[in-house]
């Protein structure tokens, strides 16, 4: 191979014509050059050699195809700045569960229509591509709770909080789904009584986030063995865990939505990119006030915008942005949690992963997620917290963070009805060993407050202003085009993982916002 350095301005075209060789095989063997026509002074460009050209030989060479543009990271971004410079149709804070459901289902919806324009901002940076444990080096439960407990990685906003000391929060494209247990019930329908709506107006959307998360339960020989125990030892309903599968190769995470919506259509994704004020005129969303990494403010233009920032980030953002609600900030929820274990007889130590659920019945206001394998059963059992006003979330204005935005504190107690579940939940526990034949469970101390990440309803749903944050559809009470479609958003979460009825209602949102649209 001859070499060549290329003089100032030469570009490839120039440089075929002065050695007389082929641009096509020249572009070939050169493919890190841009275009044809790109200026290369002092590069040193690759030549045929003199014998491969010769005007008897019968073999072309075919330029490679090349991209026209550059990508820098897995997932197009852009800047702030640019963002700037137009008016987006829909604007989307947050890149949890809510967040990007709702960013693919418009975006799947809005394929059917030319010409609206969906911005995304993330506070956070790009963590990981994936679940945590879906890379290779973290896919020990255990080695990826280390992971994932690293202040570099996620942030303990509950040192700060004396009564929801366990609280936690993950600033990053993907937010908590990119560690979360995969758990995905449905919420029963019996605890819809205090909705805006029933079950069957969110049970299509059920079925839809169950399809694109592949909800499906894992059998085995030792969960048949064990189901049939529970069934006959008084829990009737016991089946499967329903868990978030994914695409088959890598567990669920938002990133699989975010990615399913480049497919499907366009919008523009900003990262440590910071929402710190809604604007708003005249009871009607006019945008946003954003920070960039260097805080640098930028005004970003919308003509609706759904905050999606979790059950912490969303209030502290409206309350410091001026928006009206008694609701906003209160009814804050979660669920008691007992975690222990539990072991087998040693004749089961070869019968595959332990994977069930017993249910919340109205009966029962407590769910069972049993886990583990071999000869040892792990009890997570969540219990049913009741949804108060008293409980709630407001801003420090005595602290402020390095962007300026007071810090949020937090007034919570479980009620003596939330205490009177978990004594009922300590009892079944000792009936659900028995009946699976299991040694006396460990231990049957509770979490503090915090630590189940179960957390929801500080902007829930509701008919009535004085008691809910947003309308039915997720709207702000009172300021059109402003929505939320996080865990907030939920009136209450029974004793069930919320996520998937988190995602079956940003789904529903987003198919209000696009009629609103068209």
């Amino acid at each position: 191979m001859r070499r060549y350095v290329a003089g100032t301005g030469e570009t490839l075209r120039m440089i075929a014509g002065l050695c007389k060789v082929s641009l096509t095989e020249l572009v070939s063997i050169n493919p890190l050059v841009e275009s044809p026509d790109t200026k290369l002074g002092g590069i040193i460009v690759n030549l045929p050699p003199k014998t491969s050209m010769s005007g008897s030989s019968d073999i072309t060479f075919c330029p490679p195809v090349l991209p026209q543009g550059r990508q820098e990271q897995w997932v197009p971004l852009t800047p702030l700045s640019q963002m700037e410079q137009v008016e987006y149709d829909v604007l989307i804070i947050g890149t949890g569960a809510g967040g990007s459901a709702l960013l693919w289902r418009l975006c799947e919806q809005l394929g059917k229509i030319s010409g609206k324009r969906i911005g995304v901002i993330e506070r956070g940076r790009l963590l990981l591509p994936t679940h945590a444990v879906n890379v290779r080096t973290l896919w020990d439960w255990n080695r990826m709770l280390e992971y994932f407990l690293s202040p570099t990685v996620s942030t303990p906003i509950g040192i700060r909080m004396p009564e929801y000391p366990g609280a936690r929060v993950v600033y990053a494209l993907g937010g908590r789904t990119l560690f979360w247990g995969f758990t995905s019930p449905r919420l029963p329908p019996f605890e819809f009584a205090n909705w805006p709506f029933d079950y069957k107006e969110l049970e299509p959307y059920y079925n839809l986030a169950e399809q694109m998360m592949n909800v499906a339960g894992i059998d085995t020989p030792i969960n048949q063995l064990l189901l049939r125990r529970l069934w006959a030892g008084g829990f009737p309903e016991s089946r499967l865990l329903p868990n978030a599968m994914g695409d088959g190769d890598n567990l669920f995470s938002a990133i699989n939505f975010i990615g399913d919506a480049l497919r499907l259509g366009s919008f523009e994704l900003a990262v440590q990119a910071r929402a710190i004020r809604i604007l708003h005129e005249e009871g009607k969303v006019a945008g946003v006030l954003a920070i960039s990494r260097d805080r640098q403010s930028y005004t970003l233009k919308a003509k609706k915008v759904v905050v999606a920032a979790s059950t912490f980030e969303t209030p502290r953002l409206l309350l410091s942005s001026d928006i009206p609600g008694r609701a906003i900030g209160h009814y804050l929820t979660n669920h008691t949690y007992l975690s222990t274990h539990s072991s087998l007889p040693p004749q089961h130590s070869a019968e595959g992963g332990i994977s069930l659920i017993i249910p919340q019945t109205e009966g029962r206001p407590y769910q069972f997620k049993l886990g583990a394998g071999g000869t040892s059963v792990a009890f997570d059992v969540s219990g049913r917290v009741q949804s108060r006003y008293e409980n709630f979330l407001y801003l420090n204005h005595n602290q402020k963070d390095a962007d300026g935005v007071p810090e949020i504190q937090v007034n919570f107690a479980y009620s003596e009805a939330d205490f009177a579940v978990v004594r009922q939940m300590k009892r079944a526990l000792l009936q659900a060993a028995e009946a699976m034949k299991a040694s006396v469970p460990d231990s049957d101390c509770i979490w503090p407050p915090g630590y189940d990440f179960h957390e929801a309803g500080t902007c829930r749903m509701g008919d009535d202003s004085a008691t809910s944050a947003t309308n039915r559809y997720g709207q702000i009470h009172g300021i059109s085009g402003l929505y939320v479609a996080d865990n907030s958003v939920l009136p209450s979460t029974g004793a069930v993982n919320p996520t998937l009825t988190t995602v079956a209602n940003a789904f529903r949102t987003a198919d209000y916002i696009y009629r609103t649209l068209v």
